[in-house]
């Protein structure tokens, strides 16, 4: 049983950091901490998995388009040793995953939720990201924390092209204070997609998000390779086959099901092998490149 003198503490810490949340100031990077599942329910080839490890792109890209400071709160489970070793060696990275030998665990929305309230004792915002989304613009973390505000506390993808109008989860940004206010929970009860309650519960009480849709001045396919808010990049089903609402239609087999996938992983091979480039073809600043038949 804990001490009244623990118990004081406890609540001077928690005093503490709700007033550091409500006094405007500046945002610092030590400020945010960045929630990352990486490997749950992959299903992609390992030699592709190999060729494109998701998490050295998404670590290169927030090292080049974030000040230095933030925090990865990254669960791992089901990913190769070398990619574990990769993100056991980054200092900016916290580290989780399940201990050898215990079966892998498969709800990643429950672990979402854990990871972000491991960040909120430390963070005065938290980030949450896909395995396979990264920034893409220098300015993306001040222009989003600004935008927060008690009648509009997310920031989330929204992916209008995939037949969904809830916040995602591949970006979504929130306060610590509102973390608590109102309980944010990637759980799927009541929700077709992880995040969607998000937004719902915010709509239910009257309340507002701010959305980021899709920029793509090229498309190569209507959900893959997306840029939102020509900010973030999210290349859709990264580490399994793409089994998206909006191609629901091909998922029982046959060639144009085949197609599908092919181009799946040929954008995944284009982005990996120049990601500047690929970058460019999607903001139409270069021809795009031909994709498989």
């Amino acid at each position: 049983m804990a001490s009244a003198s623990e118990a004081r503490r406890w609540a001077r810490a928690h005093f503490v950091r709700w007033l550091s949340d409500v006094v405007p100031r500046p945002l610092e990077p030590r400020h945010v901490g960045i929630c990352i599942v990486h490997g749950l329910n992959a299903s992609q080839p390992d030699e592709l998995v190999a060729r494109c490890p998701w998490p050295e792109l998404q670590i290169a890209r927030l090292r080049r388009h974030t000040a230095p400071g933030y925090l990865l709160y990254v669960y791992a489970n089901g990913i190769p040793p070398s990619q574990v070793a990769f993100l056991a060696s980054c200092p900016e990275v916290r580290l989780f995953g399940t201990p050898r030998g215990h079966p892998q665990l498969q709800n990643v929305w429950a672990i979402r939720n854990w990871l972000a309230r491991q960040a909120a004792p430390h963070h005065r915002v938290i980030v949450h990201l896909d395995s396979d989304a990264f920034p893409v613009r220098d300015d993306w973390l001040p222009r989003y924390a600004a935008l927060l505000r008690w009648d509009r506390p997310v920031v989330a993808v929204q992916r209008l092209e995939n037949g969904d109008h809830h916040s995602d989860r591949s970006f979504l940004m929130h306060r610590r204070i509102d973390l608590h206010r109102h309980l944010f929970d990637f759980s799927l009860i009541g929700a077709k997609d992880a995040g969607g309650n998000i937004s719902g519960d915010l709509e239910a009480k009257g309340l507002g998000w701010h959305t980021l849709v899709r920029s793509n001045a090229w498309n190569h396919h209507p959900v893959i390779a997306g840029l939102y808010d020509d900010r973030i990049y999210h290349h859709a089903a990264g580490s399994r086959e793409p089994r998206l609402r909006q191609n629901q239609a091909l998922w029982a087999g046959g060639d144009a099901w085949e197609r599908e996938k092919r181009v799946h992983r040929a954008l995944m091979e284009c982005l990996f092998a120049d990601p500047d480039a690929f970058l460019a073809e999607l903001r139409g600043e270069r021809p795009p490149t031909p994709l498989p038949a």
